[in-house]
C-alpha cells in the first residue's frame, strides 16, 4: 500500500517541482541561504504539490478507468479508499499551507493555495473534462513552486519573479500537448477535451510554436535584468533554438507519434537543464 500512496502524490511531478523551487531560491538568494527558511519552503512545497496532486487523482478517478497509461493507478484500480485519499489530501494541503505562513512568509502560502486552488479546481474539476483551454489556464499551478521557491527567500513578486513565472508557465503548454498528441487516443476515449483530440493533431503543432517562441525574449530579460548570466542566456538560447526547431520539424513529419515522443523528452531536458544552470550558475556569481 505504501507504493500505491507515493503514486498518488505523483513522485515524478513532485521531484521536478521541488527541483524548481530550489531554482526559485538560489536566483532570489545567490545562494546566500538561510537554511532553516530553504528547508522549510521545501517542506511547504512538497505538502502543497502533494495536495494538488491527490486531488487531481481523486477528481480524475472515474475517467482514468479508460485511459491505458491511468487505468492502474491505486484509486481506479480500487487499491485505495477515495474518502480516506481525499482526507489526505487536505490534510497535505492545510499543513503545507501553514508551514509556509508560519515558517516561510504569508506570500508563498498565497502562492501555494492558488497553486493548489488552479489544480484542482479550475483545471482538473472544471477546464480538463469541458475545455480545450484547460491546458493553457493549468500552467498557472505549474508555475507556484519556482515562485514559491523565489519568493520564500525574496518575500516579494519582483521582476525575477513575474519572469520566472513566465518561464514555467509558457514551457508547459507545449511539453504538454506534445503528450496529447502522442495519447490523444486514450484522450479521447476518457472524454477529455484536449486540443490535439478537437482541433486536431496540425493545429496543436502550431499552438505551439508560439509559446516556444515567447521563451526567448523572456529568457533575454532575465539576463538583462541581471536575473542570470551570461551562461544561462547562451545555453538556453540555444535549447530553444533546437526546440524550436524541433516543433518547427512537426509540421512536416509524417511520423506524428516519433516527433511528439521526441519532443516531448526534449521539453523535459530544456527545463532540467534550465534549473542546474540557475543553481549551478548563481552559486558563482
Amino acid at each position: 500500500m505504501w507504493k500505491d500512496w507515493i503514486s498518488v502524490i505523483k513522485p515524478r511531478i513532485m521531484t521536478s517541482n521541488l527541483f524548481g523551487a530550489f531554482a526559485g531560491y538560489c536566483l532570489a538568494s545567490r545562494w546566500e541561504f538561510e537554511w532553516p527558511g530553504l528547508a522549510f519552503m521545501l517542506m511547504g512545497a512538497a505538502l502543497t504539490i502533494a495536495a494538488a496532486s491527490i486531488g487531481n487523482n481523486y477528481l480524475d478517478r472515474f475517467r482514468d478507468v479508460h485511459m491505458e497509461r491511468t487505468r492502474n493507478r491505486p484509486l481506479p484500480g480500487g487499491r485505495l479508499n477515495p474518502r480516506i485519499v481525499a482526507g489526505a489530501g487536505m490534510a497535505a494541503g492545510l499543513a503545507g499551507l501553514a508551514v509556509l505562513y508560519v515558517f516561510v512568509n504569508p506570500l508563498s502560502m498565497a502562492l501555494g493555495f492558488v497553486g493548489i486552488f488552479v489544480y484542482v479546481v479550475i483545471y482538473t474539476a472544471w477546464l480538463k473534462p469541458t475545455s480545450t483551454w484547460s491546458t493553457s489556464v493549468g500552467g498557472i499551478s505549474g508555475a507556484m513552486p519556482p515562485m514559491i521557491g523565489y519568493c520564500g527567500f525574496s518575500n516579494e513578486l519582483n521582476l525575477g519573479a513575474w519572469l520566472l513565472f513566465l518561464v514555467m508557465f509558457l514551457w508547459q503548454p507545449p511539453h504538454f500537448w506534445a503528450l496529447g498528441i502522442l495519447k490523444k487516443d486514450e484522450y479521447r476515449a476518457a472524454g477529455y477535451p484536449l486540443l490535439p483530440v478537437v482541433k486536431g493533431v496540425r493545429r496543436t503543432k502550431w499552438q505551439m510554436l508560439p509559446y516556444v517562441a515567447a521563451l526567448f525574449p523572456v529568457t533575454y530579460l532575465l539576463y538583462a535584468h541581471d536575473r542570470v548570466g551570461v551562461a544561462y542566456l547562451l545555453i538556453s538560447i540555444v535549447l530553444l533554438g533546437i526546440w524550436f526547431l524541433q516543433c518547427l520539424s512537426g509540421l512536416f513529419t509524417k511520423d506524428d507519434r516519433g516527433w511528439a515522443k521526441a519532443s516531448f523528452k526534449f521539453s523535459l531536458y530544456y527545463l532540467t537543464l534550465s534549473f542546474l544552470i540557475i543553481i549551478v550558475e548563481t552559486a558563482w556569481r
